[in-house]
């Protein structure tokens, strides 16, 4: 078993070494490698003067506001290590390898497993698009994880144990870790709710009440220090423009949807306006969402239609629409066939005579997935998502899988073990 975890951690740091013969966590390569870059840079700049900024100074800047929080916070941890790019983000692999380690163990004892039966569920170390993201300095593979973790949380609630204080937390984190899963978390935070509503509606307030003060501190600072709005994050108008616009209806694809140019409904807007708010990353945020609902309610109905189900139908497309050469993106395909396998196994159960029955830990993960289905499908449509926005639900949508499924993979575990073995586990 030992040996088992250790090779499937193993390929995680293989992938890593093979990035680093490319010289990619040198300085000149890691601070210049866009989105990528930009978190590193700030959150060095929180460990170097305990400041939210990209400026490399005590000054708090506006464009480091594009940015979530909770990652950068985290990074600035790691920062008070070293410096080295090389050493942080092999630091980052093994925060994310010990998380990991500590959600299954939890599930384990939760769901009263022996060693042998969690090995199905071991996959999730080496789920393909997991590993893309996690050798690298963006947020979507901690993600990644807090969502596994919210997950885990979740199944584990019963007739005794009702509700946790962990869940509205984990879920303001992953919000303010990747503002992208926020229809998923509220989906599933309300689901949350409404079952420990019924048996202790002091708790339920206050946890509401909790994830609501958790999430909403951040857009209040960003309105106490700048007073240009409360927002999350700078880039939700960009966001917004990347997925309402003249050319989304032709030319989207989930593979490059957030390369798109935002810059497109800004022909919808004042030229004074836009004189005035060139210098501000907050001001040009307005902007956007200024020109983009104007496009909205310029364009027919019929066309909303055709735009809304372009991004809807590429956001479960499980292959990509550009061409993604390499290993993990070829493996990746055969990973979201599965998780689209999950969703239909998922309606089907909402369509049977049985009511969900919440004290079932295989329908509470029934409602993790519909909670995924849900949050994919409003924010594809409001905004837009793609292949890497949608890999921040693979290690949960992997882990459904495999429970939803685990009594066939443990007949097929049983079947290739030696007789011993077998005659061990029974």
């Amino acid at each position: 078993m030992l040996l088992i975890i250790i090779s499937l951690i193993s390929v995680k740091f293989y992938y890593l070494y093979i990035t680093n013969l490319s010289a990619a966590y040198s300085n000149e390569i890691a601070y210049n490698n866009g989105d990528s870059s930009h978190y590193l840079k700030i959150g060095k700049n929180i460990s170097d003067f305990n400041v939210y900024s990209d400026t490399n100074s005590k000054i708090n800047s506006e464009s480091a506001t594009w940015r979530p929080p909770f990652w950068p916070f985290i990074l600035s941890v790691l920062f008070k290590f070293t410096n080295n790019p090389l050493v942080l983000i092999v630091l980052k692999s093994i925060l994310e390898v010990f998380i990991i380690g500590l959600i299954l163990f939890r599930f384990k004892n939760e769901a009263n497993l022996k060693f042998i039966y969690l090995l199905p569920f071991l996959i999730v170390f080496i789920e393909p698009q997991y590993l893309k993201y996690s050798i690298n300095f963006l947020s979507e593979s901690l993600s990644a994880i807090l969502i596994l973790g919210l997950t885990i949380f979740f199944a584990s609630l019963n007739k005794t144990k009702r509700y946790h204080i962990a869940i509205p937390i984990i879920a303001s984190m992953i919000i303010l870790c990747h503002p992208v899963s926020i229809f998923f978390v509220i989906s599933l935070f309300i689901i949350y709710l409404v079952f420990i509503l019924k048996s202790n509606f002091v708790v339920a307030l206050v946890h509401g009440l909790l994830f609501s003060i958790l999430v909403l501190a951040w857009p209040y600072r960003n309105y106490v220090t700048f007073d240009k709005g409360f927002y999350l994050t700078a880039s939700q108008g960009a966001t917004f423009s990347k997925g309402w616009n003249e050319k989304v209806a032709t030319q989207f694809t989930n593979v490059d949807g957030d390369l798109a140019d935002e810059n497109l409904n800004l022909k919808f807007v004042d030229s004074s306006l836009l004189s005035q708010s060139e210098n501000s990353v907050l001001a040009m945020s307005k902007l956007y969402t200024i020109g983009t609902k104007k496009f909205i309610n310029e364009i027919p109905f019929q066309e909303k239609i055709n735009i809304g189900l372009k991004k809807l139908i590429s956001n479960f497309n499980p292959f990509p629409e550009k061409p993604k050469p390499g290993f993990l993106e070829t493996l990746s395909i055969f990973f979201r066939i599965l998780y689209l396998v999950t969703f239909v196994q998922m309606i089907f159960r909402f369509f049977r005579k049985e009511k969900i029955d919440f004290n079932c830990m295989k329908d509470r993960i029934y409602l993790v997935v519909l909670a995924v289905f849900i949050g994919q499908t409003v924010m594809s449509v409001y905004v837009y998502t793609g292949l890497r926005f949608n890999s921040i639900y693979s290690l949960t949508l992997l882990f459904c899988f495999v429970y939803i499924n685990n009594e066939f993979l443990r007949k097929s575990l049983k079947k290739r073990m030696p007789f011993t073995i077998q005659k061990r586990i029974n």
